[in-house]
């Protein structure tokens, strides 16, 4: 599991120093029976969650300590989006006996999170317990999460399958027939596949159907990343789907996309 640490690594607690302009008074601030100020050592992070999972430690500090550890109490906000089986809120959620500061630790599930997008966490900060006359600042928190894909393909066979609604095969950037759709390998190897077309022979080692086929691109293992392309649907015709090595589909266009990189889903690879 990826694990992020957030820490104040100093916070004002202890002495506050008052001069006062009458008497020249060094009062001292009162860190044992004094009002305690409560607070979030953060207000936001941002946990990128791969396969494993990823957690964030985050601090909760106050002002004054005592003798015996004292609760820490949060409330989900009612604005959260992130639903209660993408996260796990863990850690002791105390602060220990004469200390000033306790821990949370906030873990996120890759697998209940969104395929795309993000979803946040809010959290409140509503009680220290044991704790003088409290107040709090930064009392809230904001944790969003998002899935966090590899960049490199996973090795073996991809499968592209294509279909031309007309059924005289692909025509892409040129109203006869042009190029393919390409996928373009970190060790610069170059693959290209489409549909022929009864009009002009490919430039490329086509799919010798017109309506519908499917193509095979072999991706060996050390690869670190794939960017695939699709030229265009000139006429409209055109709709494809990749899937990986898995036998999930991580890319689906329909008829009329247009030309540029196409948008692998890499997490369900």
């Amino acid at each position: 599991m990826k694990r992020l640490s957030y820490k104040i690594s100093t916070f004002l607690v202890g002495i506050f120093l008052v001069v006062s302009c009458a008497d020249n008074d060094i009062p001292i601030y009162d860190t044992v029976n004094g009002q305690t100020l409560a607070q979030f050592s953060l207000t936001s992070a941002l946990l990128g969650t791969p396969a494993e999972g990823a957690s964030v430690d985050v601090d909760v500090t106050v002002t004054t300590k005592t003798d015996s550890e004292r609760t820490i109490t949060l409330a989900v906000d009612p604005s959260s989006t992130a639903t209660s089986d993408q996260y796990t809120i863990g850690g002791d959620l105390v602060i220990p006996a004469g200390s000033f500061v306790g821990t949370i630790t906030i873990a996120s599930n890759f697998s209940a999170l969104p395929e795309s997008g993000s979803t946040v966490l809010t959290l409140n900060l509503t009680d220290v317990s044991g704790s003088n006359d409290i107040t709090f600042t930064n009392s809230t928190l904001n944790v969003e999460f998002f899935r966090e894909c590899p960049p490199a393909p996973t090795a073996g066979d991809w499968i592209v399958n294509m279909e031309d609604s007309f059924g005289d095969g692909w025509q892409t950037d040129d109203g006869n027939g042009g190029s393919g759709l390409t996928c373009t390998l970190s060790t610069g190897e170059v693959f290209e596949v489409g549909l022929c077309n009864p009009y002009v022979a490919s430039p490329y080692d086509c799919t010798p159907e017109f309506s519908s086929g499917s193509a095979t691109i072999t991706i060996p293992a050390g690869v670190e990343s794939a960017e695939w392309f699709f030229p265009g649907d000139f006429y409209g015709e055109i709709s494809f789907t990749i899937v990986a090595p898995s036998g999930n589909v991580v890319a689906d266009y329909p008829q009329g996309s247009g030309a540029g990189p196409i948008l692998i889903d890499f997490c369900n690879q």
